[in-house]
């Protein structure tokens, strides 16, 4: 199972390392999404560049078309819950393979992913 990390994670990490982000780079097990590089890309740490070069490296997440995403919105129900573009880009990537889950600390991003089984839940936080 690949896990697939919002930048409220990524944020967290390098704000204060976490030993579990850590093991899972480690063990291949960590995916990224260009919605996510994009985000990051946004903040002004002084360390933006070599995250974002970091990032690049690892495997990339399936991203959901447009018509796609627009499609799963109405198909699925998945507006007006709370959820603007980049999180429903994250989730409709999870949904287009079956090895992905979703690692959040945005409440209402984790709880939409937990109702299509595409939380990943850290047992720090369980």
């Amino acid at each position: 199972m690949n896990m697939l990390a919002d930048s409220s994670e990524w944020v967290g990490h390098f704000k204060r390392r976490n030993n579990h982000l850590v093991a899972l780079l480690e063990g291949d097990a960590v995916i990224c999404h260009l919605y996510g590089v994009a985000e990051i890309a946004c903040e002004t740490s002084p360390r933006r560049k070599s995250i974002i070069g970091m990032l690049a490296e690892l495997k990339s997440a399936p991203v959901a078309t447009h018509d796609k995403l627009l499609a799963m919105l109405d198909t699925l129900q998945l507006r007006g819950r709370g959820c603007g573009l980049v999180d429903m880009g994250l989730l409709a990537s999870t949904l287009l393979t079956e090895t992905a889950l979703i690692w959040t600390a945005d409440k209402r991003l984790e709880l939409l992913a937990s109702e299509w089984h595409r939380a990943y839940r850290s047992a720090l936080r369980s």
